[in-house]
């Protein structure tokens, strides 16, 4: 071995040896584990009031469509697009020229009938006589009487015409059908406009007062009728559930609504069951097709279970609470969550009424550890 290989192996122990016994700095030692100080807080029952949240979509209180009843030239529009209007005002005006002449030839048949029939009726009354003293045929009553009913009966026709004139003429003015806000006209001035379904001239919208459509899913329903039923959820006494509506600015309104029809059926697509609530909208703060968040007040919840909010974690299995076992030491216990209600949160199972739960030093915990409880 040469006088530098000796070198080497000399300097390569030195190194090696020296690490080994090198001390360790201060304040790298790592700290002795032990209990972790939390405060201990305990599960509780309480009554509560329910609260229901969904998003729902507002809908016209009444949406009428206004379709031309009679063809012809759209001659006016007589209001403002988007405007209000009373029931009965003038929307629209058609051309009654062609109608105007109808009418006319209803009322010239109309008289020609009418004098018909008076000629008959006086041609009758002076056979009757004459047939009864035999002056006159058997035959000369029946044709005078025939006569008779048949002048009635074109006069009757002749009158139905007329009134169907009439009655055309004045559907020549398109009016309001109900109150509420028109929409934009559907044709331009000076259209031609067909009676019927291809004549849609405009949409009048009732927004006052206001419905409001949202959804529950089947299981949510099932889920309150059992809670109902197992005396945990108590619906209002008198079966008024208020609504209360949130915009999309985070603007609650003050006014409160109340349901008024729940679908009979569950929707087969879905899965969704449709619930409709009637609400005031004097200030025309709702728009029809406008989406709000609904919140359905009116029932309580009675000795629930809950826990402080800042008690539940959630972990890979779900939501847990750190149980505080009577060793003083931490167990994972799942829970299943329900509303949350101020700072606490209502719990569906996991726990029981008594069970002490840690409230802090949480990220300091895990199943197993052991913790020195204080209570507040």
């Amino acid at each position: 071995m040469n006088r530098l290989t000796t070198l080497s192996l000399s300097a390569a122990l030195i190194l090696v040896f020296g690490g080994c016994e090198r001390p360790k700095a201060a304040g790298m030692e790592k700290p002795p584990e032990g209990p972790v100080p939390v405060t201990a807080s305990e599960v509780k029952t309480g009554n509560f009031p329910a609260l229901l949240q969904a998003t729902g979509q507002t809908q016209a209180f009444n949406t009428v469509q206004v379709f031309a009843r009679v063809n012809g030239y759209l001659q006016k529009r007589s209001y403002t697009e988007g405007s209000a209007v009373k029931q009965g005002e003038t929307l629209f005006v058609i051309d009654p020229s062609d109608l105007k002449n109808s009418l006319n030839n209803a009322k010239a048949a109309y008289d020609l009938a009418s004098a018909n029939y008076t000629n008959a009726k006086a041609v009758l009354n002076r056979i009757k006589p004459l047939a009864e003293a035999n002056a006159a045929s058997q035959q000369d009553l029946d044709t005078a009487t025939a006569n008779e009913r048949n002048s009635a009966a074109a006069l009757s026709a002749a009158k139905a015409s007329l009134e169907q004139a009439k009655l055309n003429l004045s559907y020549t003015t398109v009016t309001a059908p109900i109150s509420g806000f028109v929409d934009k006209s559907k044709i331009d001035v000076g259209t031609y406009v067909a009676a019927g379904a291809n004549g849609l001239l405009t949409t009048v919208y009732q927004t006052d007062p206001m419905y409001v459509n949202f959804t529950f899913t089947e299981n949510e329903k099932l889920a309150r009728q059992n809670a109902i039923t197992s005396g945990r959820l108590v619906p209002p006494k008198d079966g008024k559930y208020e609504i209360e509506l949130t915009l999309s600015d985070g603007t609650t309104l003050s006014r409160k609504g109340s349901i008024n029809f729940i679908a009979p059926f569950v929707d087969s697509t879905t899965g969704n069951i449709t619930y409709r609530a009637v609400i005031d909208n004097s200030d025309r703060k709702l728009l029809p097709g406008q989406f709000v968040q609904v919140k359905v007040k009116g029932m309580e919840w009675r000795n629930a279970l809950y826990v402080p909010q800042k008690t539940l974690l959630t972990g890979p299995q779900g939501k847990f609470v750190y149980a505080i076992e009577a060793n003083n030491t931490v167990s994972a216990k799942p829970v299943v969550p329900g509303e949350w209600v101020g700072e606490n949160i209502l719990i569906e199972s996991g726990v029981n009424a008594g069970d002490k739960i840690a409230a802090d030093g949480l990220p300091k915990l895990k199943p197993g550890a052991e913790v020195i409880p204080n209570t507040k």
